[in-house]
């Protein structure tokens, strides 16, 4: 009995690793409501589903504010060493964070290194309201800058990508991608940062994981990648913005709306396996995850 379910289970499997193979030759299966794939250099679109449709970013948006914050310190307006005074409103901001208080005086760049690895909305707060004043009006500043991108569908409503009442930070998966372009492009410095799986913040010795799992889980990872943003709110659902480079050649990707933090990973491996003309494989992971919503579906 044993031997027959287990013979049986090891079947099932087999039939869906080769499903997803086949599936993925012909063209990948993107298992989310938007996703992207473009070359950087040149901003051509290699791939895209709904690529158009504005939806939630979540912590994706977060790279404007990384965006502004490296201007700033390319213009000398700030310094690295600057020690940033922590607000009470800064230090009260809610989802992912560090231990911040308020009084608290953190330079910029722990602040800066904790909004790109843990994703801390605290730290992209205080540093918001140290560039403008308050985050109002350094969220009318991102949106200015979306202009000057040329980000034509995009609304920033704060400096962290949460969800204030029933609003909430707006892009495209295209105007993403375009975003994702221009940092590296004007800040390739950023992936000195984003490719890093830990950092130990210098003010308090707390040590911080990155939110991007493919840094550090041997079964999300591709060759390659080194950034950039992940995102997540109920209403974006799991996000991720991703970059990789072979060979010379830099790609990025955007996914959004996938239905669980693996599946946002996984989805990235397809698009760069598309984009680098290699074989996606699927890992044991992806594997187990369509299983389960194919139970899902028979249940």
């Amino acid at each position: 009995m044993i031997k027959t379910r287990l013979i049986t289970g090891l079947s099932v499997v087999s039939a869906i690793c080769t499903v997803l193979f086949l599936k993925h030759i012909v063209e990948p299966t993107i298992e989310a409501q938007a996703a992207l794939l473009i070359n950087a250099k040149t901003g051509e679109v290699l791939y895209e589903k709904n690529a158009d449709m504005s939806l939630p970013a979540a912590s994706m948006s977060k790279m404007m504010t990384e965006y502004l914050v490296l201007e700033q310190l390319h213009e000398g307006k700030i310094s690295w060493n600057d020690e940033v005074p922590i607000t009470e409103h800064a230090a009260s901001v809610e989802g992912a964070r560090i231990d911040l208080r308020a009084g608290d005086r953190v330079t910029v760049r722990d602040l800066y290194t904790a909004m790109l690895i843990p994703s801390a909305n605290n730290a992209a707060v205080a540093l918001a309201e140290y560039i403008a004043g308050d985050e109002g009006r350094f969220a009318a500043v991102m949106n200015q800058k979306g202009l000057e991108l040329g980000l034509k569908d995009s609304y920033f409503i704060n400096a962290s990508g949460l969800t204030e009442g029933d609003q909430a930070t707006q892009m495209t998966a295209k105007d993403l991608g375009k975003l994702a372009k221009a940092l590296l492009k004007d800040f390739p410095e950023v992936l000195k940062t984003t490719s890093l799986p830990t950092y130990t913040m210098k003010f308090s010795s707390e040590r911080v994981h990155s939110t991007n799992h493919m840094l550090q889980n041997p079964d999300l990872a591709t060759e390659g990648l080194d950034g950039l943003k992940t995102g997540f709110t109920n209403k974006a659902g799991y996000c991720f913005t991703g970059t990789a480079a072979r060979d010379g050649r830099r790609l990025i990707s955007v996914v959004m709306g996938a239905q669980d933090s693996d599946t946002r990973f996984i989805e990235t491996q397809k698009l760069f396996a598309m984009g680098f003309d290699s074989v996606y494989f699927p890992s044991l992971r992806s594997i187990l995850l369509k299983a389960k919503a194919i139970k899902e579906q028979w249940v």
